[in-house]
């Protein structure tokens, strides 16, 4: 039995590992050979400034026990380059190295080079070999054993005086040496290796949703009702490891996004601030994943918990050369590769494979002759922006639009906050690469609910922006600015008011002392909004409406109920969604490109949003077309709500405008079955407009056994 307990072999292990990498990075400094190599001098150059600083965390990281449930290591190297787990016994090393195993298997396949177990005493070393996915075999290269006398006396004397130390020197320089210091390029395949290990703490959060009754507060409950409206098999653990999961994302996008845009090394930064996305000054988070922010910063024990994660995205997301450009798919590779495959299958997240993309587009052109310039293109299931992404490359390199023009012509709507976050800062990436300059504001993806407005049932938010939204719509539909614009200049309007509610929001927030005191700000804004003279008729209708919000001393109150209740100012991007569905009807896309849900309507929620959906489509459809299609009244409820999807793009399309939609082929076209009840619904939706174009069977696209086909439609109404 060790006369140590496993938390001092654990800060022992790592005051010897830390000896020596300050000691290889001094030298490797010193070094002529290196001061050649400028990439690698400067790396290691920065791993010293680490060491000097005294910031660890940013080389190595200490597990601690996970919250609830769960399992990590006791210690990494260089990101999970080199994973340690400390046993308190000789006895348990056997144990130990099947826990290393699974680690590795777990969280690190792809990034881990060498394994270690040990007591202190007693040094196993294994090199990792994958060998199919996420399976690796550990190679064990190297047993190792020190003084006992001298462990009895000091585990770091034990190691120091004896031939473990020059092994365990030789092991970390190689490594640094191997993995080029590890100053990363932000691929999406690097970015995932990274952070996947991050994983570990899904469980913390779900321990934390638990302690602090998260599942009663409003915002869950918000999250909640909009996942069961299209993923209605979910169980509600599932539902709590997928909120959990895409908040630890949301705050992945958070900092990887900091990164791309230079911020992330400021000295200033603190962990918390990069995971929330405070240094972004670009508004990209739906508030529901941002619940854990309040807490932080008025919990200290929360904000305790909370920082250990922060830190572990921060330090990691150190490990990149934040100066090489990032691609714009990099997120959704997050997301695809962090949400367990079986759960995706499961909630039907099937993010559309680019070749598909690129497919569809060509097939439009060749077909139409579509020229994207000046079109205004929709993706009402944006996911994580694929579409628009290409959309706006279109527009850009193929039509030579210019690209601030092109930018806001792209627009996106999801009902998943995490898919609305993820495809802004796709589409910001894709400015950012074909301009060189960041973005003036936010792309025009929202969140909501595409169906919302046809089934008279909005997306289920919180009472107090309900009433909000209520009053806002009210003032919006009577603003006689508005009627004047033109569809271009509507969409350029909500640009427009999102960036104005931004500022007036945090202005809110900032300032808020006093009822009195906000009263004022409130009236010196109005009376400054005035004095303003309008650049165009866009900005004189966002100034009017703005004006005519804080001038109603109720709807203020309102707001700043909202404020004060959820304790955050990132609202306005609910707020001007709920406007974007409510006026789809009067922007009018062009073109419209998406990969919708698939869901059978026989497996519809038996919820108020289930229910309404169904007496929809049997009011609109079912009973329009009984007597011209037959069959239809026992049928239709056979279909797939992705032709609800299809028939709604066609009312609110442009009079003669594009669609290229990707759907289930029982509902369209499938060479293996050329009957199927689905199409009926499908073909009752098309018939209602003169439709010509293709419908292409691709197969098991998304590889998940149910086939899919292409719609590629010119639609004259």
């Amino acid at each position: 039995m060790s006369k140590y307990t496993h938390d001092e072999i654990v800060i022992a292990v790592d005051e010897v590992l830390i000896t020596i990498i300050t000691q290889i990075v001094e030298e490797m400094l010193k070094s002529q050979d290196l001061s050649e190599n400028l990439l690698f001098y400067n790396k290691i150059k920065l791993l010293n400034e680490f060491l000097q600083k005294g910031q660890k965390e940013s080389i190595r990281r200490v597990n601690r026990p996970p919250v609830k449930g769960g399992e990590r290591p006791d210690l990494e190297l260089f990101g999970g380059l080199i994973v340690i787990e400390v046993e308190s016994s000789e006895e348990t090393l056997e144990h130990g190295e099947k826990q290393l195993q699974n680690y590795i298997e777990k969280y690190y396949s792809d990034i881990a080079i060498y394994g270690i177990v040990t007591t202190g005493l007693t040094w196993r070393i294994y090199r990792v070999h994958k060998y199919e996915k996420e399976k690796v075999k550990l190679e064990r290269i190297a047993v190792l054993r020190g003084d006992e006398n001298e462990y009895n006396r000091s585990i770091v004397l034990a190691v120091k005086k004896s031939h473990i130390y020059q092994y365990l020197y030789n092991l970390l320089k190689s490594t640094l040496i191997e993995s080029k210091a590890y100053k990363l390029e932000p691929s999406p395949e690097n970015v995932r290796r990274i952070l996947y290990p991050v994983l570990m703490y899904v469980d913390d959060l779900i321990g934390l949703m638990d302690e602090y009754k998260i599942h009663n507060k409003a915002l869950y409950k918000s999250y909640r009702e909009m996942l069961f409206r299209i993923y209605a098999k979910l169980t509600d653990v599932e539902i709590n490891k997928l909120f959990a999961t895409h908040t630890l994302l949301q705050m992945i996008v958070n900092v990887v996004f900091t990164g791309a845009l230079g911020k992330l090394e400021k000295a200033a930064i603190e962990p918390i601030k990069a995971c929330s996305g405070e240094e972004l000054e670009f508004d990209i988070t739906i508030p529901h994943l941002m619940w854990w922010r309040e807490l932080a910063f008025t919990d200290r024990e929360f904000r305790l918990r909370v920082e250990e994660l922060c830190k572990d995205i921060y330090y990691r997301a150190l490990l990149f050369d934040w100066n090489t450009p990032i691609v714009e798919d990099v997120f959704s590779h997050i997301y695809e590769d962090f949400i367990e495959r079986a759960l995706r299958y499961k909630i039907g997240e099937y993010y559309t494979p680019w070749w598909l993309i690129e497919f569809i587009i060509y097939q439009m052109k060749q077909k139409f002759k579509v020229d994207y310039k000046d079109k205004i293109v929709l993706d009402p299931a944006c996911g994580s922006g694929r579409f628009l992404v290409k959309a706006f490359y279109e527009k850009v390199k193929e039509s030579g639009e210019d690209p601030n023009k092109a930018y806001y012509e792209v627009i996106g709507l999801d009902i998943l906050p995490l898919a609305t976050t993820i495809a802004r800062v796709e589409l910001m990436i894709a400015y950012k690469r074909a301009t060189g300059e960041i973005p003036l504001g936010t792309p025009l993806i929202f969140w909501g609910d595409f169906l919302a407005n046809e089934i008279g049932l909005g997306a289920e938010i919180i009472d107090e922006l309900k009433n909000i939204l209520n009053g806002l719509t009210v003032y919006m539909w009577g603003l006689s600015e508005l009627s004047k614009l033109k569809k271009h200049e509507l969409v350029i309007f909500l640009a427009r008011l999102e960036l104005l509610l931004t500022q007036i929001l945090k202005g809110l927030t900032y300032t808020f002392t006093s009822p009195e005191e906000v009263f004022k700000v409130i009236n010196e804004t109005i009376n400054r909004l005035k004095a303003i003279e309008p650049i165009d008729v866009v900005d004189k209708a966002a100034t009017s409406l703005i004006i005519k919000i804080l001038s109603d001393e109720k709807l203020v109150l309102e707001i700043l109920k909202l404020i004060t209740r959820y304790g955050n100012e990132i609202w306005a991007i609910p707020i001007v969604s709920d406007l974007f569905v409510k006026y789809l009807s009067k922007i009018k896309p062009d073109i419209v490109l998406t990969n919708p849900p698939w869901l059978k309507l026989s497996e519809l929620p038996k919820s108020k949003w289930g229910e309404a959906l169904r007496e929809y489509i049997k009011k609109n459809i079912i009973e329009k077309y009984k007597e011209k299609i037959p069959g239809i009244s026992k049928t239709g409820m056979s279909g797939d709500i992705s032709s609800i999807f299809l028939e709604v793009i066609l009312k609110i399309l442009e009079k003669e405008g594009y669609i290229g939609i990707v759907m289930p082929a029982e509902q369209s076209y499938t060479p293996k079955s050329p009957h199927g009840a689905g199409k009926l619904l499908t073909y009752a939706v098309l018939s209602k407009y003169s439709a010509e174009g293709s419908i292409i069977y691709v197969g098991d696209a998304f590889k998940h056994g149910r086939h899919a086909s292409v719609l590629i439609l010119r639609v004259r109404k």
